[in-house]
This record gives C-alpha cells, structure tokens and sequence, in this order.
C-alpha cells in the first residue's frame, strides 16, 4: 500500500538589508527654502530611530518611524523600503508590498525593493510573479546570494528544478557556507533522480550545519530512494536526536521500519509522531498500514477513518479502509469507498471496483 512521507521543506530567511542614512550637517544660504530643510532634517532623525529600533528588534517602533520619516518627506525612497521590510517582519504583505511599489516608483534603480518585492510574493506563494521580480532585481545589478537562493527555490516550486539547480548554484558560489542552499540544491537534484549529487549536496549541508534537521531528514529519504535502509533510519534518527518534537522524521523513520517488516517498531514511531502532532493525517493512515499487516482489521479501518476526518480528500485512505472493510467482509462498505477514492482521483481504486 502506499505509504506517505514528507521530503521537501525550504526554510524562509529574509535578511533585511535596511538603508541606513545619517545626514545632521545640513547647511544652506537660501533663507526661502529652511522650512524645506528643517522638515528633511527632521525626516533623517526619524529615519534613523527607525533603524535604531530595528536593529534592537523594536519592530513597531521601527514602524512608527519610518511612517513619520515619510509623512515629512513623501518622496523619502529609501524609508519606503525600510518600512516595507519591517512590514515584511510582521506579516503586513499587503502593506509590504505597497511600500515597495512607492520605493520602485520613486526610484526604478532601487534593486533591493525588486528583491523585497519578489520575497513578499514568494511568501504569498505567488512563485511566477516572485520570479520576476527576482530576475529584474538581477538585471538592475542585485547580485547578493539572497536573491539566487529565493529565485532557485521559485524555479523549484514551479518544478524547473534544472533551473533552481543553476540558481542554487550561483548562490553557493557567492556563499560558499550557505548550508540551505546545498539543502535544496540537493533536493532539485533528487527530483531529477540524481541522487549521487543530492546525497552530496545534503552532506555538505549538514557538514556546514551539523543540527539542520531538515538536511538529514532529507538524507534520510534519498538513502530509502535508494535503498540504503539501514543509513536511512541512521539519518532520520539524527534528525530526531537534533530536533526531538520532528514527526515528520519520526513519520518517516517508521515507513523504513515499515519497509523491514518491524511492524512494531513502525507503530511506535508512529505513535510518537501522534504524540508531537495529533492532526497529522499521513501518520493515521500509515498506522492504518501497519494495523492491516498485523491484521487488525478493524483497528485499521479506524485509523484509516481517523485520517479521513482530518481530510476528508484524502483519496489513498478511503482505498485503504475499502480494502480493510472487504477483508471484514463489508463488501458495501469497502465498493463505496473505493467509489469515493476513484472520485477523488486514486486509478487503483478502479480495479477494485471492476
């Protein structure tokens, strides 16, 4: 039977480069313009308390800063974009993005707002439209590492996964310790089952970061690809010893077990992964797995329900609980939901119902 587990995460970082202007020596002999000039000097001193306060961490001071800066000099570029990073920090994308929108119209040459832009969307998973973004702020001469991980891992969601290896890549070449970007270099290069090259791409990231759980999670899953069994459960149980509430690893760590026939020690990591996340709906299904093959079939349609009630899409389990109720010869109950499983798109479901 099938058997889900999870393989892929991409960790958001942001690094926000926040412009940082210090301007209190201004002068002039033109006694007509020194109302202009006092509010843009007033303009600088909120600008700097904002990012003063960002750099302590004080985003809604930051905020508020930034805000006056603007409403005393409209055309203050570089204080749309630190507000929009800030914004970026909080979750405020809409008002994120309209802030690099007023940075960008202000100043078409302003290569970080066409990266912080891109990145909003990217967190919106708005991935076509981040893309463009990203390569516009590469075209005006954004060169920093940053921008070549975000645009590979937009290619990678798009499943240009050649194009997010090249991308990646780059990103190394100008970072040479970017332990995520070998991650997820590594996983382009499991998706086009070059797995020689994810397997060195995931060591050399858990080599740069030996507690990235998600690195040896990911080894962990291209030595089952594989089938290297034996290093897959060594790696899944890295992942746990470095991150102890990972159900994903523990998730994972039990279909190895499953694929050993130790059904037992399947079930209780199961189980533990139930223990972290009580919701996770892949775990109840392959519990129901496990139950079929030690033959409780009646446990197993419970379980396999369990999964149906937290998603009730989930076109494999209903397959599966069709499957446990024939063998509890509920022959209705099994056609109806292999019926349901076929709506939902599972082919194997037809067969069974021919």
């Amino acid at each position: 039977m099938k058997k889900y587990f999870i393989l892929i995460i991409i960790v958001n970082m942001f690094p926000l480069f926040l412009y940082s202007q210090v301007n209190d020596s201004l002068a002039t002999t033109d006694t007509s313009s020194t109302l202009i000039v006092a509010e843009n000097q007033e303009a600088e001193v909120a600008y700097n308390e904002g990012t003063k306060f960002f750099s302590e961490n004080k985003l809604q001071d930051a905020l508020t800063s930034f805000g006056e800066a603007i409403r005393l000099k409209p055309n203050f570029d570089k204080a749309y974009f630190n507000r929009g990073s800030v914004r970026t920090q909080l979750s405020d994308y809409k008002g994120a993005m309209s802030d690099f929108d007023f940075a960008i119209e202000l100043n078409p040459d302003m290569t970080n707002a066409y990266y912080g832009r891109g990145y909003v969307k990217y967190l919106q998973n708005d991935f076509k439209s981040a893309l463009n973004d990203f390569k516009m702020a590469v075209l005006r001469g954004y060169n920093q590492a940053n921008v070549f991980y975000y645009r590979g891992v937009a290619k990678f969601q798009l499943e240009d996964f050649q194009g997010a290896i090249d991308d990646l890549t780059v990103a190394i070449s100008k970072k040479s310790d970017y332990a995520y970007a070998f991650n997820d270099r590594g996983s382009a290069k499991l998706r086009l089952k070059d797995y020689k090259g994810a397997i060195a791409d995931y060591n050399m990231a858990v080599k740069i970061d030996p507690i990235m759980a998600i690195a040896y999670n990911n080894l962990g899953s291209v030595k089952r690809k594989t089938k290297d069994l034996t290093s897959a459960i060594l790696n899944y149980s890295l992942a746990i010893k470095v991150k102890p509430d990972y159900y994903i690893a523990y998730n994972n760590r039990a279909s190895v077990k499953y694929d050993l026939k130790d059904y037992k020690a399947a079930l209780s990591d199961y189980n533990n992964a139930l223990f972290i996340k009580d919701d996770y709906e892949f775990v109840y299904n392959n519990i129901g797995t496990v139950k079929m093959k030690l033959k409780d079939f009646q446990g197993a349609v419970e379980s396999f329900s369990k999964a149906i009630e937290i998603n009730s899409n989930y076109g494999v389990a209903y397959l599966n609980r069709g499957t446990a109720k024939e063998m509890l010869r509920n022959f209705k109950g099994a056609k109806s939901d292999w019926k349901k499983a076929a709506e939902l798109g599972v082919e194997k479901a037809n067969s069974f119902l021919q």
